[in-house]
């Protein structure tokens, strides 16, 4: 294990900075220790690195009756450094699933997101006592080679990165550094409660264990490391299955059923994270691996676990978050002046119209008061230059509209007569003469309800 020195905190961060580094770096300070630490070192190099320009953040959790006092020493520590300090306040609810620990880092590093700058470094004062109580953590949960991997050095975040520079060097080390400065740190009361699982690690279990190996530490922070290339051969190796079974959004559940059982959960997990959702249960993932070896593919299941679904259709698996319920769709019905737009029901986006010289429907004979509803059943539509009326249900079937979407498609009338479905179709009674303006009702912000290569399918319909 490192020992803390300026010299050496300097060197590992050096070596880990990105080579597009810009010369900004943001300083995650909380008040405690470690992030102090972090603070007067960065501060201390800007003597050295002059083309630095390093600021601090700090997150009031509001979860403790000094958080505001908290805010304000935080400020003078700044101050005092000559460094610019941001600080931000977030609302937790104290009964949040995701438990209070898990809701205060995910409202907390939502911030750090938010305020990061194009090309600037996220820094925060993670060491390796911290990596080890988070792979033993993991280990707990019984998480695979992600969550064992812990907290990289490095990695893309926002539109900067994340850098945890302090991950060599042990509290023991951190604490003399600071004990030698003089340098003063908030308290926290809540990190003694061994109710909070990482509390407990760091208390009850973690000092047994370097008591009988005193280089612990360092040994877990290694196998991370180890475990966090073995992560990366994984990802590289779903990448090359991803090309091959997917397919725009989607994956082919034929090239799925091909793999290996390793190498399909392995590119599931990945293909779900390229998707922005939170990971299923080993044991819902295996329930999933046997619905994709055993059901017909002609039916259209549907798997859900907390943040996410699954449906599969005409061979294809599509991800997204769950779809809000929509109740009494069918009795919906809201009045619209399409001179304005027009906000949907939650997770649907929003219309508006908008002019073009192209084909679409008549501004003159459109009126202005359109009627939104959503499918009722029944509903008929006569397309532009087709000799019959289709069948709405037929033609979102032919058309290959997803079916989890087709009572979600708004439909816009006039009185009692379907004149445009969303941005898809519009009827012929009231389409634009050649010549005549013309326009377009767009779909902002829609969900993904195309299925992969309905765009020329839409065009075919109005031409």
């Amino acid at each position: 294990m490192s020992t803390f020195s300026l010299s050496a905190f300097d060197a590992t961060l050096t070596a880990r900075l990105p080579v597009a580094f810009n010369g900004r770096l943001c300083v995650a300070f909380s008040g405690g220790l470690d992030s102090t630490v972090l603070l007067h070192a960065m501060n201390e190099l800007r003597s050295v690195h002059a083309d630095w320009q390093v600021r601090a953040i700090h997150i009031n959790h509001q979860l403790h009756t000094s958080s505001a006092e908290w805010a304000t020493h935080c400020e003078r520590v700044a101050d005092a450094l000559g460094i610019k300090l941001i600080v931000e306040r977030v609302d937790i609810a104290r009964d949040h699933p995701q438990g209070l620990e898990a809701a205060a880092r995910s409202a907390r590093y939502a911030v750090f997101r938010g305020v990061l700058q194009n090309g600037e470094v996220l820094l925060t004062a993670h060491h390796a006592d911290d990596q080890a109580e988070t792979v033993l953590l993991a280990l707990m949960r019984g998480s695979g080679v992600q969550g064992l991997a812990a907290m990289p050095a490095v990695k893309e975040f926002g539109r900067g990165w994340h850098l945890r520079p302090m991950l060599p060097f042990a509290r023991t080390n951190i604490e003399e550094w600071s004990r030698a400065r003089s340098i003063e740190a908030i308290q926290d009361p809540s990190n003694a409660l061994l109710r909070h699982d990482r509390n407990y690690l760091r208390h009850a279990v973690l000092p047994a264990l370097k008591n009988r190996w005193p280089t612990m530490a360092d040994s877990v922070s290694r196998s991370a490391t180890h475990l966090g290339e073995a992560l990366d051969l994984l990802e590289e190796q779903a990448v090359v299955d991803l090309r091959t079974c997917g397919v725009d959004r989607c994956v082919r559940i034929e090239m799925l059923r091909a793999l290996t059982p390793a190498r399909r959960r392995n590119v599931l997990r990945f293909w779900l994270r390229l998707r922005g959702l939170p990971l299923p249960s080993t044991r819902k993932l295996v329930g999933l691996e046997h619905d994709l070896l055993n059901t017909d593919l002609d039916r259209i299941p549907c798997v859900t676990w907390q943040g996410a679904e699954l449906h599969w259709h005409r061979g294809l698996l599509y991800a997204s978050p769950p779809l809000v319920t929509l109740e009494h769709a069918d009795k919906f019905e809201q009045d619209w002046d399409r001179r304005e737009s027009l906000t949907l029901p939650v997770g649907l986006g929003r219309l508006l119209t908008m002019a073009t010289f192209g084909p679409g429907l008549s501004a003159a004979r459109l009126p202005a008061q359109l009627t939104l509803r959503f499918r009722r059943g029944g509903e008929k539509i006569l397309l532009p230059r087709r000799r019959h009326r289709h069948a709405l249900r037929n033609l979102l079937q032919e058309q290959n509209v997803l079916p989890w979407y087709r009572d979600r498609l708004p439909l816009l009338f006039v009185e009692k007569q379907l004149v445009a479905i969303a941005d898809l179709a519009w009827s012929d009674e009231f389409s634009a003469l050649p010549g005549e303006p013309a326009i377009q009702v767009m779909w902002e912000d829609a969900p993904d309800w195309k299925a992969p290569g309905l765009e020329s399918s839409k065009a075919a319909m109005n031409n």
